[in-house]
């Protein structure tokens, strides 16, 4: 698995379902994701709905890093950096290397969406607080 094939995994499963989506969520219930030309539209994130390209290809690169299994993260209850947040989660990397969030900052959460794209798109299997990558053919 590398970067690209990842991302042209997401963009072939969309393309397969019209570009738009329901994406199951780990826990029940969905929510719909939409492609564009820079990235993922989700209805899940209020202000914040948009995924750029960069959001997968980071978790993507992380997930390789750590032999293909890393948490999670929650940014609900932790601020970046921390216990519950660490830098080396979904979470944490993405806010620190895509949004450019420091540690003891808050972040805004975006790890569901992420993870259930991965999951949905058969990129990774979720685990629970973490997601492992899977090989793809």
């Amino acid at each position: 698995m590398d970067v690209l094939k990842a991302v042209e995994t997401i963009k072939h499963k969309f393309a397969e379902n019209g570009g738009s989506a329901r994406i199951p969520l780990l826990k029940g219930d969905s929510f719909t994701a939409t492609l564009t030309k820079e990235g993922i539209m989700v209805d899940n994130l209020r202000s914040q709905p948009f995924l750029p390209w960069a959001v997968f290809q980071e978790a993507i690169c992380l997930l390789i890093r750590n032999g293909g299994r890393v948490e999670r993260g929650d940014a609900m209850g932790s601020k970046l950096g921390e216990p519950g947040l660490p830098l080396d989660s979904i979470e944490g990397h993405i806010a620190q290397v895509v949004y450019g969030k420091r540690p003891a900052d808050s972040v805004f959460r975006r790890v569901t969406p992420v993870a259930c794209i991965l999951v949905w798109a058969g990129i990774c299997a979720a685990a629970p607080h973490k997601i492992k990558l899977r090989e793809l053919t």
